[in-house]
């Protein structure tokens, strides 16, 4: 009972009455999306009923103009007959105001517990992938220790993040705090508690079967060490990743779904050609949210639900226009960002922000992952955490 009262009044006693909405709320976005929806949603409620909404979105510099990109693209989209875009960007705007909301009541130790409790449900999330796949290869009748992954969307796990490749970058983005949070331990036992919720997470990233997801740790996970001066750390991290791409490259077969790389990669260079068509006739404003699936048919390009790119996406989505504004108001964010670095502030915390943004770079090389509502809030909570330091 003792160390119950004492976890409690270390972890979880103490926060304001907002801080702990927020917590509940990044709680939520390791279950299915619509309780984080729903839960945001109740958040713009109580914000509207408190007569807060105002105050938050002016406490952000340039925050309303966040606000406005969500409703400019929500005429977009209807304007095009976008029903789905134009739910998509109600979406945005409940999370726009719950960042904005964040960043008004963030400190270190909400900071802490959000990374804490990210990194401990996220063993949650690897137990339920392997029920998951148990489930998969019963149903397939192949045996779990053949690790056999497939390449249909029903075939490999997702956890609780409705895709596989969601669930592959969410593990991304796990790993990193872990990593962050070895740098700060201070006894063996949580260096060895963060180890293991890598591994296991690690594992769960081969069960989902992305190959893309894999990219971003050949220069995150060294520079994590590198930056933050743990440079025998970081070398021996390159040694270890040298040896698995060896490894990969003398026998592909024990990379997940290595047999058809080069077939996979083809579809994808036929959907980025659809979209640059698509671009170059919606430079300006785009087509909103989902913006491929209305013109696939129209270029005769594959079927897909996005252009699989962060760089092609959002100019088809959203056109010049909207990608200019969202520089607009992220200027500010990036300012506090590399501010933590130049005046070495929290060098850590910009390590983390920084591999977060080049996961977000090099797994979009080949998917578009980062627009969702739980893998995109998660990478807002970080990218956005610099602002405790305003």
């Amino acid at each position: 009972m003792e160390s119950i009262q004492s976890f409690y009044n270390r972890k979880l006693k103490g926060y304001t009455y907002d801080q702990y909405i927020i917590i509940f709320v990044v709680l939520t976005l390791f279950l299915p999306s619509y309780v984080s929806l729903a839960a945001m949603v109740a958040v713009m409620i109580y914000l509207i009923y408190t007569r807060q909404l105002a105050e938050v979105i002016q406490a952000t510099p340039r925050g309303k103009y966040a606000i406005l990109f969500c409703f400019l693209f929500l005429a977009v989209s209807l304007y095009h007959q976008n029903l789905f875009g134009a739910a998509q960007c109600l979406g945005l705007f409940f999370v726009a105001v719950f960042i904005l909301y964040y960043r008004k009541h963030i400190n270190h130790r909400l900071l802490t517990f959000i990374i804490d409790a990210s990194c401990l449900i996220s063993i949650c999330c690897f137990i339920w992938g392997l029920m998951e796949y148990w489930k998969i290869v019963n149903r397939l009748d192949y045996p779990f220790s053949d690790l056999i992954i497939m390449d249909a969307p029903q075939d490999r796990i997702n956890s609780t993040f409705y895709n596989a490749n969601f669930y592959a970058m969410m593990i991304q983005f796990m790993v990193l705090m872990c990593i962050y949070k070895i740098l700060h331990a201070k006894t063996l036992r949580r260096i060895v508690f963060y180890t293991v919720t890598i591994l296991c997470n690690l594992f769960a990233l081969y069960l989902t079967g992305c190959r893309a997801g894999w990219l971003s740790f050949l220069v995150t996970i060294p520079l994590m060490f590198f930056i933050n001066k743990r440079k025998k750390t970081s070398i021996v991290m390159c040694l270890i990743i040298l040896g698995g791409v060896i490894a990969v490259l003398i026998n592909p077969q024990i990379f997940p779904r290595a047999d058809n790389v080069l077939e996979y990669f083809f579809d994808r260079t036929d959907i980025w050609k659809t979209a640059i068509l698509g671009i170059k006739e919606n430079y300006l404003f785009g087509l909103g949210p989902n913006g491929y699936y209305l013109i696939f048919d129209q270029f005769h390009g594959p079927l897909a639900p996005h252009s699989h790119s962060v760089y092609l996406d959002p100019l088809l989505s959203f056109g010049i226009v909207g990608v200019m504004l969202t520089g607009y108001f992220s200027w500010p964010v990036v300012k506090e960002v590399t501010h933590l670095y130049l005046h070495k502030i929290d060098v850590e915390l910009f390590g983390l922000i920084l591999c977060f943004v080049l996961t977000v770079l090099i797994h979009g090389i080949f998917d578009y992952t980062i627009f969702w509502i739980q893998t995109g809030t998660v990478f807002l909570l970080i990218l956005n955490a610099a602002s405790l330091y305003r």
